[in-house]
């Protein structure tokens, strides 16, 4: 059934108004494109898809409800590496194929890491602040050196990749945690436990999925480290996090994502000075951003044409 094309002007739904234009510039000849509010709630999802043969999927999630309320829908394209916004099961039984943008922003999110690792180790978010307010305090920005630091790697695909090469350029001794990988030299291969005892910043860049959901506890890594994490917020045991931070059992934490999106205004995240937030955008580069837009909008445009599209991440769609 993924196979057959689909008819004439068929419907996507973009699920954020912020998709790169070249993606919009690619369906529109062809398609009609409809535009969500970011993070729409579920039943504005199920009115917006109702006819929906394609959902162009960035922000906001694409629950069992949704593709059950939507009969024509062919194809849930994400807008970037992870699909876990996509009720995968749901999808598979309703013939729905689910894609993702390949590595398109795997370089974006590898360096975004850095600039976020930079940005904390060398306090740059208090020396600007600091400025701003017309003062020039230079005893308090003491940072820390990345070279001779241990970097602990958890997941191992393009995103890990990156970061660990950028790594090695800093000095930096490298840990891989991550069972599917193939350690390169100048790597070593270790267990989660081993690598978050031992590792001075700890970095996440594996996919949530019912196997990685609530695998970093916080407590368990070495004393007086730092957590990096630009995957999934749900990977990390955000209470132990928040516990490990109060009581200086870590030394702070880097975080682009978080356990609910967007993070609650009375997070106790947001009143640590030891930790510096951002609001998941490490993927957002310009590049980017075209990128994961253009490769969603040519899966969508694959299955329109009954075309099997790049970046399946459920196959057995395909099994009937």
């Amino acid at each position: 059934m993924p196979l057959e094309p689909v008819a004439p002007r068929p419907v996507v739904v973009f699920t954020d108004p912020s998709i790169a234009p070249e993606a919009r510039a690619r369906l529109a000849p062809t398609c009609d494109i409809r535009v969500a509010t970011a993070y729409a709630p579920e039943a504005a999802m199920i009115a917006m898809a109702r006819d929906a043969d394609a959902i162009l999927a960035r922000l906001g999630q694409i629950t069992a409800a949704v593709i059950a309320a939507a009969p024509r829908l062919r194809i849930v394209a994400c807008h970037g590496s992870g699909v876990d916004c996509v009720d995968i099961a749901a999808a598979t039984a309703h013939g729905v194929v689910v894609t993702n943008a390949g590595p398109a922003n795997a370089a974006a999110v590898a360096e975004y890491t850095f600039a976020l690792l930079l940005a904390l180790v060398r306090r740059v978010p208090q020396a600007d602040r600091g400025m701003r307010r017309g003062k020039w305090c230079r005893e308090p920005q003491i940072g820390q050196t990345l070279e001779g630091k241990t970097l602990g790697l958890i997941g191992f695909g393009q995103i890990g990749q990156r970061v660990a090469r950028i790594a090695l350029g800093f000095g930096m001794r490298v840990l891989i945690a991550d069972p599917r990988a193939n350690v390169p030299d100048g790597m070593t291969h270790v267990r989660l436990d081993r690598l978050l005892r031992e590792a001075d910043i700890v970095t996440i860049h594996a996919r949530l999925t019912p196997d990685t959901f609530g695998l970093v506890d916080p407590r368990t890594m070495r004393p007086g480290s730092i957590l990096v994490n630009t995957a999934r917020g749900e990977i990390v045991r955000e209470d132990a996090l928040i516990e490990a931070l109060r009581d200086g059992h870590l030394a702070g934490a880097a975080l682009d994502t978080y356990a609910t999106e967007p993070l609650a205004a009375g997070s106790p995240l947001r009143a640590m000075d030891q930790v510096l937030l951002s609001p998941h955008v490490s993927a957002q580069t310009r590049e980017a951003m075209a990128a994961m837009g253009q490769t969603a909008a040519e899966a969508i445009l694959d299955v329109v044409h009954g075309k099997r599209p790049k970046y399946v991440r459920n196959p057995a769609v395909y099994a009937n």
